[in-house]
């Protein structure tokens, strides 16, 4: 109830803000919306105004506090349309075909959107590369993809290693998972380099878990930027030239990651393998 002429121009200030904010969201944040449901959302924030308006002009400003609930539950009731709306939106995303429709919808902000979603994956995005690098490929070919993928992703990456790096264990506590945390630190503690690499390229960990880890850890910047950049230019090429790759060997995406992942892996180990036979063989001649 309002007590007070004084608050009488902000109460109807609200009331006003309210209807106008419903009907914007209505208007403009939902285009597939049927006209019918709009329509009827319209048509009761409108009765509402009208009502508003009597009880103005009759002077009942004692029951505006009925309307602005009305007001308010409308509006609540929006948000969870446009919640809904856009999570179901995000959840297309997670698909192949749903990243190359909304690529191809925004046609002339295109790449911009792709460079940001590869930049917001190592942050905060939960889309692998196995979904947005072969969907660029098909928009804006498989170079364009690599590079425009690369770009994105090394500057996601290395925003989040500063990120946990400046921000230290108590901000990195409320972005990861604790238990995945130590889970990388437990490779980490194995070989660093080696591991740093795989773990890029295999999808062991999220990407924003490897670089938190390495940004509290004491792995340099130098030296955690240029495995970085290598693992992912493969990563990146690779997914971009995945649709390629797939028909020419009856593969898919995955699969083709996979196996590029266990060629590697072979790589690291047999190099590994082989250091440990020349040193041991440098100590045997040694000692003879």
């Amino acid at each position: 109830m309002i007590n007070n002429r004084k608050q009488l121009p902000l109460e109807v200030f609200l009331h006003i803000l309210l209807a106008v904010t419903s009907t914007y969201l209505l208007c403009t944040v939902f285009p597939t919306l049927l006209l019918t449901y709009k329509l009827v959302f319209l048509f009761i924030i409108i009765g509402i105004v009208v009502v508003d308006f009597f009880l103005m002009l009759w002077k009942r400003y004692e029951y505006l506090k009925i309307t602005k609930i009305a007001h308010f539950t409308v509006l609540i009731f929006v948000l969870l349309l446009f919640l809904v709306y856009y999570l179901t939106k995000f959840l297309v995303l997670t698909d192949m075909y749903g990243m190359e429709n909304m690529l191809r919808e925004h046609e002339s902000t295109a790449q911009l959107i792709f460079f940001f979603v590869c930049m917001a994956q190592p942050i905060i995005l939960p889309i692998p590369e196995a979904v947005t690098l072969p969907a660029g490929s098909a928009v804006f070919g498989p170079f364009t993809a690599a590079y425009m993928g690369f770009l994105g992703t090394m500057a996601g990456i290395i925003l989040m290693f500063f990120i946990a790096r400046i921000g230290g264990i108590k901000l990195v506590s409320r972005l990861v998972k604790e238990k995945h945390l130590l889970k990388f630190q437990d490779y980490m503690g194995k070989n660093e380099t080696v591991i740093l690499a795989l773990l890029f390229i295999i999808p062991i960990l999220p990407d924003e878990i490897i670089c938190v880890g390495a940004g509290i850890g004491a792995v340099s910047f130098k030296r955690f930027f240029v495995i970085a950049a290598i693992s992912k230019l493969f990563t990146t090429s690779l997914l971009a030239y995945s649709v390629y790759f797939a028909t020419a060997l009856s593969l898919t995406s995955t699969q083709l990651v996979v196996a590029g992942s266990i060629i590697l892996l072979v790589i690291f180990v047999s190099s590994i393998a082989i250091k440990r036979v020349l040193e041991k063989s440098k100590r045997r001649l040694r000692s003879q």
